[in-house]
């Protein structure tokens, strides 16, 4: 997950499983738009991006 701060900070977080086949077998990928995650068991390759934490201004 990327999390976006006022100060323009970003912090790759870790991802533990694969949203679509729920592996463990995970690298780290650069892709075209962002910074994301590459499933070694179904090929497939994402991003996860913190929208909000719920906690109000």
């Amino acid at each position: 997950m990327t999390e976006e701060a006022g100060a323009g900070r970003a912090r790759q977080l870790p991802v533990f499983h694969c949203p679509y086949c729920g592996d463990e077998e995970l690298t780290p990928y650069e892709g075209e738009s962002a910074a994301g995650w590459r499933c070694g068991a179904c090929l497939r390759a994402f991003s996860v991006r913190l929208i909000a934490t719920g906690v109000q201004e």
